[in-house]
């Protein structure tokens, strides 16, 4: 039988092509009926410093999330966390994917949350009004407001280096979960905290609980300087929530409050103020004290004198040197200068304290000169001086030294110089051969001590262990604690290594430290902490809080701003 060459389509061929048809049905199906993306918020009326809720909901399951920057232009993402849903009703289920963000606006005025893309589709765009409330507290509108802040500057302008200081003021007539603040920082001003308070006031005749913080700074250049915004961090009772049943219900209403941003125009030093150190202040005081009175003093033994040099508003590290020259009929032996820092709700009164050892050389009166510092009165923009009067000091001569007015004796007679030279080589003698027993016994101790190291070298070397790897943050924590326990010498140890670890190299004293750190406020703190050490008064504390202040400020500049080498610093003068 002859073909024709056609065969007839079999089963499973039909078969195939429903098949492939049937797919393609369904894919075209889901191609029509794609993934959908929504949002929605929690509310689109808010005011300064409050936090929205953003749900974005994806009609299916995935791992990955939608591209959230372009949310970075006009809010902060606070938080983020994602959720998965499944479920299944009469044989049809149903996924949904689930972000939850909290936003924190970063202007006034009305802002769009704008469409998010994910696999292909977008979400809706969603319009908010953010106001503006006021924040004064003797505005009605803000007063009866259930919580807001106040700022208050005590100077609208200030020279370089002169103290400015910023107060604010966290005001609540309710009940508060919990409250925080972020750390105050002012580009190109150093910062200082003075005072915290807590106190009652009643306003328009309701009880406000009132946190104050008190902030003293210190502009580094001229022009304008900006003092940025504070946020302060509360939560809320909020009984109005008609999401309490909801996704967007917290617990409480969340909000973060901003204090004003305030400008200050910084101006510079004057040119008709000099060479002198600059001192812009308000007030200047000298004073000294004496370690004996002044009506017994003989020549040759020594009197200490004391002088201390105070200002207001400036710190310790600011004030200049006291210059003391030797002079005619007396000698002068300087000790290191003491710094200190009191500081109050006032703002800073700085301190420098410095003790000269005064030796007589001789017997009648000699004259000590007069101290004089220069500074400028920022209150009268004048150039004035500080006077510490000189001294005239009566000197009896020494019982074993022949008084100036006395008859001097031309030639000595043969017997008094052999008596004399005799004493001499006696005297010469018996100082060698001490010399000689001490230079023997040192001789000896030197070589135990180096038998001793040799030891100590072996079992090192011999030793397979080596020193656990050492974390700034862990270091930075046990700080912390050390400073709870109160223990300034393990305090002390505990700074040092980690003042090591943050900049890359050993730190043996407080003096290593102040000069990498390079922050004058920071080596007020460390003369504190050097002072309390070693005072005569066992039971000597500190108060750890404004230098653990300064250290988290310091942790935070980048590195670029650390200082590889302080050599301009000066000493702690202190023996860390």
């Amino acid at each position: 039988m002859k073909s024709d060459g056609k065969q007839p389509m079999t089963i499973p061929y039909r078969t195939t092509i429903r098949t492939l048809l049937a797919a393609f049905f369904l894919l075209t199906s889901s191609i029509v009926h794609a993934d959908a993306l929504t949002a929605a918020v929690d509310r689109t009326q808010l005011g300064k410093g409050e936090t929205l809720a953003l749900l974005v909901t994806f009609d299916g399951q995935t791992t990955s999330e939608p591209d959230f920057t372009p949310l970075n232009d006009d809010f902060d993402v606070l938080s983020q966390s994602q959720k998965s849903k499944f479920s299944m009703i009469n044989g049809s289920s149903t996924s949904l994917t689930e972000w939850h963000l909290e936003l924190l606006p970063r202007r006034m005025g009305e802002l769009v949350i704008p469409s998010l893309s994910f696999k292909g589709v977008a979400s809706n765009p969603i319009s908010l009004q953010i106001e503006d409330q006021p924040q004064t507290s003797t505005s009605t509108s803000t007063s009866n407001q259930p919580i807001f802040v106040e700022t208050e500057l005590d100077k609208s302008s200030a020279y370089v280096q002169e103290q400015l200081l910023l107060t604010l003021r966290l005001i609540s007539s309710t009940n508060l979960q919990s409250i925080s603040s972020e750390e105050l920082m002012v580009k190109n001003a150093s910062v200082m905290k003075v005072s915290e308070n807590q106190y009652q006031k009643r306003i328009n005749g309701i009880n406000h609980l009132i946190i104050e913080l008190k902030y003293a700074l210190f502009p580094e250049t001229s022009g304008e300087l900006t003092i940025p915004a504070v946020r302060f961090n509360t939560v809320i009772p909020d009984r109005r929530d008609p999401y309490s049943n909801s996704f967007f219900s917290r617990g409480g209403k969340r909000t973060f409050l901003l204090s004003d941003e305030e400008k200050v125009t910084i101006n510079p030093r004057p040119t008709t103020y000099g060479s002198a150190e600059w001192l812009p202040t308000t007030a200047v005081s000298l004073s000294e004290r004496w370690s004996r009175p002044l009506d017994e003093l003989i020549a040759g033994e020594p009197i200490t004198r004391t002088i201390h040099l105070s200002a207001q508003g400036l710190t310790a590290t600011q004030l200049p040197p006291l210059k003391i020259n030797a002079g005619d009929g007396f000698k002068v032996y300087p000790d290191q200068p003491q710094l200190n820092n009191d500081v109050s709700p006032n703002g800073v009164m700085g301190t420098r304290s410095e003790s000269i050892a005064i030796v007589p050389s001789r017997g009648g009166s000699i004259s000590l000169p007069a101290i004089t510092v220069q500074w400028w009165d920022t209150a009268t923009n004048q150039l004035r001086e500080t006077v510490l009067e000189g001294q005239t000091l009566s000197i009896t001569p020494a019982e074993n030294t022949i008084s100036a007015t006395e008859p001097v004796a031309a030639t000595p007679s043969t017997t008094e110089v052999t008596v004399e030279t005799k004493l001499r080589s006696n005297l010469v003698f018996w100082l060698l051969l001490i010399s000689n027993l001490l230079l023997l016994g040192a001789v000896i101790v030197l070589f135990i001590l180096w038998q001793a190291a040799r030891k100590n070298t072996r079992a090192v070397v011999t030793s397979p262990q080596k020193p656990p790897e050492l974390k700034e943050t862990t270091l930075f924590n046990k700080l912390k604690q050390q400073a709870k326990n109160s223990d300034l010498r393990t305090f002390r140890e505990a700074l040092l290594v980690w003042g090591g670890v943050l900049w890359d190299r050993p730190l043996v004293t407080l003096d290593d430290l102040a000069l990498v750190a390079d922050d004058p406020l920071l080596t007020g703190e460390l003369l504190a902490l050097d002072r309390a050490l070693y005072s005569p008064d066992t039971s000597a504390k500190i108060d750890f809080e404004p230098l653990l202040d300064r250290l988290k400020i310091i942790r935070k500049r980048p590195k670029s701003e650390k200082p590889s080498k302080g050599n301009h610093l000066q000493p702690l003068y202190i023996d860390g």
